[in-house]
């Protein structure tokens, strides 16, 4: 919910006195509106400087787009939780924060009330290549978070399907940095979800052609939450294709062929293989041998037949199971 900010409103009159940083930003510039001495403190800069810029700009931060990104969930109307990140300070050494943000209305305005806690200064700072990748994965557990909350019949679907996809790409022997990103993608691939409403994922009744689309629609909702942030790899594209298929019967695209990436092949067919074996509140679940079998019929229809084939024998041969998570 949006929070009406009075310009006598206490939160406003903290920006100047609080020991927090407070930062109120604009989301769609990422204009600093007003904020009080203590970011700037920190980083070493003249308040002025800091007042004048964009929040997520990137001299303040190692990852500006996971700044950014978390700003712009801030309008979704559900519990955000708290997120490490890491500034930049004037000697461009890391300073470890905690960034929470949530939306607030100043008259007719809709903007975002940042909150900044430093991490104790004499704890450990981390090397510039671990930080970014704990923020990167600080961002990744918090849309997940994020989404479980939103529809609890989704707990643990990610990471089952993360688990089969970076499973079955080693079995390939696709490229490290290949595993990493089809990883990365699965973990977040359902996230434009949370843009549909909990009464559609939830329903037990077939649902209508205006439901259906909405739920597809979260594919594209998806990749607009994360596209401000630079993943390693094409993750985003993957996301993007999750529900593209070899005959060009998927969404939103309806790519065909080659034009379906490998990775979101393998995302395709863990996210059905884990849809099919979990009781949904619109089908019964169905046993793996069920699964494989239905799986099977799509090889060279729906998913490359190497593919399929490789992950039947994943589950047959070498004894896969989705982990329990």
């Amino acid at each position: 919910m949006t929070e009406p900010l009075s310009r006598h409103d206490p939160d406003l009159l903290m920006l100047a006195e609080a020991d927090a940083g407070l930062v109120l930003v604009d989301p769609a510039s990422g204009q600093i509106e007003r904020l009080n001495p203590a970011w700037p403190g920190w980083l070493g800069y003249p308040d002025a400087l800091l007042a004048s810029s964009v929040f997520w700009d990137e001299r303040w931060w190692q990852q500006p787009q996971v700044v950014r990104t978390l700003v712009s969930l801030a309008n979704l109307p559900l519990p955000m939780p708290a997120l490490a990140v890491s500034a930049l300070t004037r000697q461009h050494e890391p300073l470890r924060l905690m960034l929470s943000a949530r939306p607030v209305a100043l008259g007719e305005r809709r903007l975002v009330l940042c909150t900044l806690v430093s991490e104790s200064l004499t704890s450990p700072q981390p090397a510039s290549g671990s930080g970014g990748e704990a923020a990167l994965m600080g961002v990744v557990q918090t849309l997940i978070t994020v989404l479980e909350v939103h529809d609890p019949d989704s707990i643990g679907h990610q990471r089952r399907v993360a688990d089969l996809v970076g499973t079955l790409a080693r079995r390939l022997h696709w490229p490290a940095a290949e595993v990493r990103a089809v990883e990365l993608a699965a973990l977040i691939h359902d996230i434009g979800m949370v843009t549909v409403p909990a009464r559609v994922l939830g329903k037990r009744e077939f649902l209508t052609v205006d439901e259906l689309r909405q739920i597809q629609k979260h594919v594209t909702a998806g990749v607009d939450m994360v596209r401000h942030i630079d993943f390693p790899g094409p993750v985003t594209a993957l996301i993007a294709q999750h529900h593209e298929r070899l005959n060009g019967s998927g969404y939103p695209a309806g790519l065909k062929g080659a034009e379906v990436l490998p990775g979101a092949q393998l995302i395709g067919m863990a996210d059905m293989l884990d849809a099919m074996t979990r009781d949904r509140p619109y089908q019964p679940a169905q046993t793996m041998q069920q699964a494989l079998g239905t799986l099977l019929t799509s090889a060279g229809v729906l998913f490359d037949a190497t593919l399929v084939e490789a992950c039947i024998e994943l589950f047959e041969s070498d004894g896969y199971r989705f982990p329990v998570v």
